[in-house]
């Protein structure tokens, strides 16, 4: 895991108001050539919750399920760190997102966009998340839920 300085006092998470435990929120995906969508993704997602933690796939990861990646996964795990809204940086993250990792870094859900992200044969690689409600599609929020800037 890599922290972001660009997070809360010394990369700590910060508390919510009151008595209120800090939503964790996970995002992932390739971040090849990192431009302006991809900071506008990750800065909605940072404002569903309070600690964003965003996964990086691996060159080898990439080049199975989408073709060669232009920048190494290196490269692509610092461009990520240096985004303002992101708190931590796992590298390596699997492309397929699961309860298990979910867990592990102890994020309530995870946030993408509309856009269809698939396995190399066809699997949706959220499904799992999907069917178990802790999956956020930008621009939507589950009723009830606090609202974000999007």
């Amino acid at each position: 895991m890599i922290r972001n300085g660009h997070g809360a006092a010394g990369g700590a998470e910060r508390p919510g108001p009151g008595s209120r435990r800090a939503v964790r929120v996970w995002c992932d995906g390739c971040y090849d050539m990192v431009h302006y969508g991809h900071s506008n993704q990750l800065r909605q997602a940072r404002a569903m919750g309070d600690y964003l933690i965003v996964g990086v796939h691996t060159d080898e990861e990439i080049s199975k399920h989408k073709g060669p990646p232009v920048f190494t996964q290196e490269e692509r795990y610092k461009m990520v760190q240096a985004i303002k809204w992101v708190d931590e940086v796992v590298p390596a993250a699997p492309y397929v997102t699961t309860l298990e990792t979910l867990d592990k870094y102890s994020c309530d859900f995870c946030v993408h966009g509309n856009d269809i992200t698939l396995t190399v044969d066809g699997r949706d690689t959220y499904e799992e998340v999907k069917q178990a409600g802790r999956y956020r599609q930008q621009g939507t929020r589950p009723e009830g839920e606090r609202d974000c800037d999007l």
